[in-house]
């Protein structure tokens, strides 16, 4: 490509409103000058490529995948972040916020929201209490995007990221602990809150691995369904910031035990997930056994599978350092390598324009 033709790719990407420079973990690679460095063509031929191949998602997909390609991940090593490796439970949401109007408490986004179902299994063999209890709380995940001013242009930050149960109260979905819901106007009985407060000790799960003002990953264990039985696997959740516009972009992927540094990669792909994912989760019941078939224990209800969206193969370098169980600096700036490159394989069969 000629230096012309790089230069007119560079500023209609640029124009179009989806050029991000600069990674999750801060702006793009610094050339001698100070400023950003400007991307390679190659790069802008990939990055033009994604957002042509993504056209039929619509405009905030597009911005939600602007994750910068290959020589971005590199600012990780020479940029002043800071990165929190401890293994901690991901921060609780306070009680009272109405999911919708998370703005008035502090959060900008919402990242996702479990919608559950008995879909399938031995559905008939559980109480009509059981059944109530399974729609009756919302798994919440909600986030702050802050924007902050640079000499150049705005810049978007993670500010937060918090995880709770919402219920319906008064037609709002609504942040609820077992000790505050009936505050709140929920009226619920000794029963129900006992239910809750179950619902509330399975947060203890979703542990932050890795997390700096622009990204956080994070493992929830879960049961699945697999070739018919119920088994224990882990969810890892990578959330970011786009720096340039803000928007929210999820992978998740699949992970059961392997060795004691690492797990083993347990899903054919990602999944890309949009922000505000509504996630219709259906859950499988089992039989049990001749004593509990008739008691809803915890390990008789397991997901049909994890959450879908859009399938991300795996890049090579994505599976070396997906399934690893602590994260180091190295390997945070390998994973942001792999989820770009991972998404750049990204396809769909006809070209959609840009609105």
């Amino acid at each position: 490509m000629s230096a012309d033709r790089a230069e007119t790719e560079r500023a209609e990407t640029e124009r179009s409103g989806y050029y991000d420079v600069g990674s999750p973990l801060g702006r793009g690679p610094v050339g001698d000058s100070g400023s950003p460095a400007r991307p390679s063509s190659q790069t802008i031929r990939r990055r033009t490529a994604l957002i042509r191949a993504t056209g039929l998602f619509g405009a905030a997909a597009l911005s939600t995948l602007s994750l910068p390609f290959s020589p971005a991940a590199s600012c990780l090593a020479s940029s002043p972040v800071l990165v929190d490796f401890a293994h901690q439970p991901l921060p609780r949401l306070q009680p009272g916020i109405v999911v919708g109007q998370q703005q008035e408490s502090g959060y900008s986004s919402l990242v996702t929201i479990v919608l559950p179902s008995l879909a399938s299994g031995a559905v008939d063999s559980l109480p009509e209490m059981a059944t109530l209890y399974a729609h009756k709380f919302n798994l919440t995940i909600l986030a702050n995007v802050v924007e902050r001013p640079t000499s150049t242009r705005p810049e978007f930050l993670l500010d937060k990221i918090g995880i709770g149960f919402a219920m319906d109260i008064q037609g709002k979905l609504t942040i609820v602990t077992s000790e505050t819901a009936n505050k709140l106007g929920a009226n619920l009985g000794m029963i129900d809150r006992g239910v809750l407060s179950g619902n509330e000790k399975t947060l203890s799960d979703v542990v932050q691995v890795a997390r700096t003002d622009r990204l956080v990953v994070f493992d929830a264990r879960a049961n699945l369904l697999v070739e018919g039985g119920h088994e224990s696997r882990v969810l890892r959740y990578f959330v970011w910031a786009s720096p340039a516009s803000g928007r929210l972009g999820i992978l998740v992927w699949q992970l059961k035990e392997g060795d004691p540094t690492q797990f083993a990669i347990d899903s054919e792909a990602m999944q890309w997930l949009p922000e505000g994912f509504k996630e219709d989760r259906r859950i499988h019941v089992s039989s049990g056994n001749f004593i509990t078939s008739r008691i809803p224990t915890p390990d008789r209800f397991a997901l049909e599978t994890m959450p879908q969206g859009t399938p991300v193969p795996f890049s090579e370098r994505m599976r070396q350092v997906a399934g690893r169980r602590t994260l180091t600096h190295p390997d945070l700036e390998q994973l942001l390598a792999g989820a770009s490159e991972s998404l750049a394989t990204l396809h769909v069969p006809s070209v959609a324009q840009k609105p």
